[in-house]
């Protein structure tokens, strides 16, 4: 009688065995070769004998984006996977979602809430863990179907609750960690910078008063001639070096005005292409809000970047469209494309950089340029096939009616 007892109360979980593994494989660091986001989905997966999993972490402005996968690369993700209300929702809920209890018409608090390549993937995913760490979200792992299907019960959601607020603490040690390095290397880049120009502010200087001084005492006409116009083309360009630099560290986007992406895309062309290796697909005259200088800036440099990527392999396509409320112009290459843990991990992180001589801020300055107008700079990358950078922003029209609507 007292065994049918122990064995009518007995756990799923053996609690002790399980924080005992879940602390083993969150300790073992970089020795399995696997980064933390990939330890964090491994061990909560194990724990409820999942059979692989997908972490989501926050974007700047609040959408959810995909930041790494465990043992599911069959599954399809958007750019942006969860939207800023499904986001805002599950931060404030904090609820353990049995995705198979909703998809099943089972009345939920988030029946008709999931995203749809969620909704679509009935017979693959299985639960959605909120990361939580002192009231703020700081990921959703989606966990894929075990090998025995099954609904979760009170004591999954339990654990699940427990190990998901655990897991968000050791991001939130991570972001942290993270932002500090990069303040830090910011400051030591800034310091540099400092020195550089006070060099070049001189230089400028000086090769401006020898343009000057050539006016009058040049005795050659032709030869003056030839020297004025190479002193005068390097005075522009140290001068153009001074103004780029001296924007490091300051906020941008203050300066919005209408943008035309067609005129954008044909200075860009004429800037640093021929017809062959650059061709813009004119969709329209599509007008966005933007900072004409800084938008040109980041632009450049994607394109230059897919000029290279893609030297030997086609031409560098600038595509220029519009959904009614944002324009659009990608940057299309055929180069080698890029891994998704590089763009996790590499991309986009300052002082990482795949040149020798590189500083490895342009691509992150070119989507916190594109941030501070109100933008957004995605990716979307395969491994020899290519790369696409998107840059969106509000339509300039879009953009005036609102602020119509809202003065009125």
């Amino acid at each position: 009688m007292i065994e049918r007892i122990r064995n009518l109360f007995r756990q799923r979980y053996d609690y002790r065995a399980e924080w005992l593994r879940f602390t083993r494989t969150m300790g073992q660091g970089g020795s399995a070769g696997e980064a933390l986001p990939e330890r964090a989905i491994r061990a909560i997966a194990e724990m409820t004998d999942s059979a692989g999993g997908v972490l989501f972490m926050p974007e700047q402005d609040g959408s959810l984006v995909l930041a790494a996968r465990w043992r599911w690369s069959a599954i399809e993700v958007p750019v942006v996977a969860f939207p800023i209300e499904f986001a805002a929702k599950i931060e404030r809920t904090g609820d353990i979602v049995d995705i198979g209890e909703v998809n099943g018409g089972f009345e939920t608090g988030w029946s008709g809430a999931l995203p749809d390549w969620l909704a679509a993937a009935t017979h693959d995913a299985w639960a959605l863990v909120p990361l939580l760490h002192l009231g703020r979200l700081h990921g959703v792992i989606v966990l894929a179907r075990p090998a025995t299907p099954r609904r979760l019960d009170r004591e999954d959601i339990d654990l699940l609750g427990i190990v998901g607020r655990q897991l968000a603490s050791y991001l939130a040690e991570r972001a942290g960690q993270e932002a500090l390095m990069e303040a830090r290397q910011f400051d030591e880049f800034s310091r540099r910078i400092a020195f550089v120009m006070h060099d070049v502010k001189n230089l400028a200087s000086q090769l401006s008063l020898l343009a000057r001084n050539a006016e009058r005492h040049a005795d050659n006409p032709a030869f003056r001639a030839d020297m004025l116009v190479t002193l005068r083309n390097s005075a522009d360009k140290l001068n153009a070096l001074l103004a780029r630099l001296g924007r490091y560290g300051a906020g941008g986007g203050a300066a919005r005005e209408r943008v035309g992406l067609r005129e954008l895309a044909a200075r860009a062309k004429a800037r640093l292409a021929d017809d062959a290796s650059l061709i813009v697909i004119d969709s329209g005259d599509v007008a966005v809000l933007a900072d004409a200088e800084a938008l040109e800036q980041a632009l450049v440099h994607l394109v230059q970047n897919a000029i290279e990527a893609s030297e030997g392999h086609g031409p560098v396509y600038l595509d220029v469209t519009s959904d009614g409320v944002r324009g659009r112009i990608d940057v299309i290459d055929s180069g080698e494309g890029m891994s998704a843990d590089f763009i996790r991990d590499g991309l986009f992180r300052p002082f990482v950089s795949s040149k020798p001589s590189g500083f490895g801020i342009g691509a992150f300055e070119a989507r916190e340029l594109v941030r501070a107008m109100g933008g957004r700079l995605d990716v979307d990358s395969r491994e020899g096939i290519g790369t696409r950078f998107s840059i969106s922003l509000p339509l300039f029209a879009a953009a005036e009616l609102i602020r119509t609507v809202e003065a009125a």
